[in-house]
């Protein structure tokens, strides 16, 4: 009976790889994808885009600001009467209103803007891991930040900056 169990227990081995790929020689890399985020090109073209469709909204509210700031400013005169001191802190009030909640579109926009940046540029650098770990036929990659201990062991941190510094006329979309 221990024969039978023995004998089922190796044709279940010997049937679960029926591929042709022998995994005992492992390839394993490590990247560090928090360097490459910071160093590679594209990152800094995603950086100037967002810059470029966020200035015409953060314009809009530093002109609304200095006009609130100028209003406050003038609620200082003492030369005003008492209806256009009213009418002012009126005005005051209401100006503040809608700067506060531009002020919070603007900024839930601007969080949202740099999330999807962010993501379509970790999409782009997963993508070059794929494609160096296929030139290298390494069969883990692993992120440093993820190992406590290492040695021995491939770091493909600088293959896969050059390679997104050759592809550095990739601009997301």
């Amino acid at each position: 009976m221990k024969n039978f169990f023995k004998f089922t227990l190796l044709i279940f081995i010997i049937f679960s790889f029926p591929n042709k790929k022998v995994y005992c020689c492992t390839k394993i890399a490590v990247v560090n994808i928090a360097k490459i985020f910071d160093v590679i090109p594209q990152k800094e073209k995603m950086t100037k885009k967002l810059e470029k469709e966020l200035d015409a909204d953060f314009l809009v509210i530093k002109k609304m600001k200095k006009l609130y700031l100028y209003k406050i400013k003038q609620l200082g005169n003492k030369n005003l009467s008492k209806q256009s001191r009213e009418n002012l802190k009126k005005e005051i009030k209401h100006e503040k209103k809608i700067l506060i909640k531009k002020i919070k579109f603007y900024t839930k926009k601007n969080r949202q803007k740099q999330e999807n940046a962010r993501d379509k540029i970790l999409i782009f650098i997963h993508k070059l891991i794929n494609t160096v770990a296929e030139k290298g036929h390494y069969n883990i990659i692993i992120d440093i930040s993820s190992v406590a201990y290492i040695k021995n062991i491939k770091d493909i941190t600088n293959d896969i900056i050059n390679l997104a510094i050759q592809q550095n006329n990739i601009l997301f979309i």
